[in-house]
């Protein structure tokens, strides 16, 4: 895969099976790869690759069923077989789950440095926009250096500047290229070097999710005495917030909130005791310091109190 400047090949952090995708891009934008079989060879272009499978775009009739080897530009081997065709498209599964960032490194290995750019990866993950004093909380669709897809409940205006602030990084400027319905494209004021962004990503893909650790576990906070769910003066949420430590902004659920304290899950790992800038939904935030820390569930004390009008405006919101 040597393209790296025009590369329109997708790649997908998660474990997503092999289908079929709509793309405007000819075969010769996707990234070249080749199948070999026991007795033939046939050459490909990989439209979206993930940990679980790619699809391809084919050249030839290619049955289901059929094993191969998928040889891709870097000289990475995959082993595996097609699960299903669609006139020049087919899902190739893997045997083994692969290492996609891994694999988007070899890529950039390939080219000097001064070429070196990341294509489109796929990623699904909560992100504050600030715009002005408004922070509002949307999913980005997918992320490349140069800017991000995002779907919103909210409008936004083409060629309005935001900021927008991803889990473990410096929030980032940007601009609205575009915004059609629930989605929008935002394009970086400065793009993210390669240096920052695959540390970053290599980051996200391998940190697992705690909030859907938890709920999978069927964690209970009232056995476990934690945070605010039997406090009955409690305002309890599911709402968007974010939080900062440091150079680090983390997007996070807000569960529970009193004058006081506020409790909150995060894909993140915050000591007890640490010091946060916690921004709350339709606020600017507040300064306050972790008190209890359990499993990716957090309970923060305000170091300012919260009043009650602004814990009214908050409980009025349409979340």
């Amino acid at each position: 895969m040597t393209q790296g400047l025009r590369s329109a090949t997708i790649f997908c952090l998660s474990a997503d099976l092999p289908a079929s995708i709509p793309s405007s891009a000819t075969a010769d934008q996707f990234d070249p790869a080749t199948l070999v079989g026991e007795t033939s060879r046939e050459a490909c272009h990989v439209r979206k690759l993930s940990a679980a499978g790619a699809t391809l775009r084919t050249l030839a009739p290619i049955e289901e069923g059929s094993r191969f080897t998928l040889l891709l530009d870097n000289g990475q081997a995959i082993e595996g077989e097609i699960s299903w065709t669609d006139e020049d498209e087919a899902g190739f599964l893997f045997d083994t789950p692969i290492d996609v960032v891994g694999a988007l490194a070899r890529n950039l290995a390939h080219l000097p440095a001064e070429r070196r750019r990341v294509p489109r990866v796929e990623l699904h993950q909560t992100v504050s926009i600030r715009r002005g004093n408004k922070v509002q909380f949307a999913r980005t669709r997918d992320v490349s250096q140069a800017g991000v897809g995002i779907d919103i409940e909210f409008a936004l205006e083409t060629d309005e500047d935001v900021q927008i602030a991803f889990d473990g990084l410096r929030p980032i400027e940007g601009q609205v290229r575009w915004s059609q319905g629930r989605h929008a494209g935002i394009a970086f004021e400065s793009e993210l070097g390669w240096q920052i962004l695959m540390p970053w990503l290599r980051q996200v893909q391998g940190r697992p999710s705690r909030i859907h650790a938890i709920r999978n576990l069927g964690i209970h906070e009232e056995e476990k005495g934690f945070g605010l769910k039997a406090d009955k003066a409690a305002l309890h949420l599911d709402a968007p917030g974010s939080v900062r430590e440091g150079a680090r902004w983390w997007n996070v659920r807000v569960r529970s909130l009193t004058s006081g304290l506020v409790e909150f899950e995060a894909d993140a790992s915050i000591e007890k005791g640490a010091a946060l800038w916690i921004t709350l939904p339709g606020t600017t935030g507040w300064p306050g310091t972790v008190i209890e820390a359990d499993q990716g569930r957090y309970l923060a004390e305000f170091r300012i109190p919260l009043r009650q009008h602004e814990l009214d405006r908050i409980a009025a919101r349409d979340l």
